[in-house]
C-alpha cells in the first residue's frame, strides 16, 4: 500500500506548479540575473558592472582573476600608493582571495573594503553633498595620524549656510540625530513647504 501525502488529484497540480516556477528561474537567470539573484545593490565604486559575469564565476562566485583583469598592476601603479600596490600583488601572488578585504552588494554608498575608515557621517553626507569622496570637504594632506582639515569650499559653505547654525565644526558627524533614517528635510520642515 502506497502513502501520498497529497489527495490523488492535487498531484498534478502541484508538479504544474513545480515546473512552471524552475521554468520561470530558469528563464529570470539567463535573462535578468542581476536583478534575480543579487542580494543587494553594487556600490559606487562598481556601478559600471553590468553583468554578473564580470566579476562571478557560475556557481563558485566572486574569483581574484575577474578582479584582477579589471583592476590591473599597471592600474595600482598609477593611482596607488607603492605600500598598496605592493600588498595587492603579493595577495595574488599568495592565491588569496580578494574577499578576504572587500565586499560588494551593500548598497551604493557602502565601503567595499572591510575595516576601512567607517565615515562619521554615515553614507548620508554622501548624498546630502553629491560627492563621493571624503576629500571632497576634507584635506588628508597630513595623514590620518592627525584628523583632517576641513576645506574651504563651495560644497562645505552650502553645508554650512544650510543648515541654519545646526551644521557647525564638531556636530556635523552627527547628521541622523536630525535627519532621521536618512531623510533630507528634517521634522517640521516638510509641512511648511520648506523643502
Amino acid at each position: 500500500m502506497r502513502f501520498s501525502p497529497l489527495p490523488p488529484r492535487t498531484v498534478p497540480a502541484v508538479l504544474i506548479a513545480i515546473t512552471l516556477l524552475l521554468a520561470w528561474l530558469a528563464w529570470g537567470s539567463t535573462h535578468y540575473p542581476e536583478t534575480l539573484w543579487a542580494p543587494g545593490n553594487l556600490s559606487r565604486y562598481h556601478a559600471d558592472i553590468t553583468a554578473c559575469s564580470q566579476c562571478h564565476q557560475a556557481f563558485q562566485g566572486a574569483s581574484a582573476s575577474k578582479c584582477a583583469s579589471c583592476h590591473t598592476a599597471k592600474q595600482f601603479a598609477a593611482r596607488a600608493k607603492p605600500t598598496v600596490s605592493a600588498f595587492h600583488q603579493q595577495t595574488l601572488r599568495d592565491g588569496k582571495p580578494c574577499t578576504n578585504c572587500h565586499t560588494e552588494h551593500r548598497g551604493a554608498l557602502a565601503q567595499i573594503t572591510l575595516g576601512a575608515m567607517a565615515n562619521p557621517h554615515g553614507e548620508f553626507v554622501f548624498r546630502a553633498t553629491h560627492t563621493h569622496t571624503c576629500g571632497a570637504c576634507h584635506n588628508f594632506s597630513a595623514g590620518f595620524q592627525s584628523p583632517p582639515q576641513l576645506l574651504d569650499n563651495i560644497i562645505v559653505r552650502h553645508l554650512l549656510d544650510e543648515g541654519e547654525g545646526a551644521h557647525r565644526l564638531g556636530k556635523m558627524a552627527q547628521c541622523l540625530s536630525c535627519h532621521k533614517g536618512g531623510r533630507m528635510e528634517i521634522e517640521g520642515e516638510e509641512e511648511d513647504g520648506d523643502e
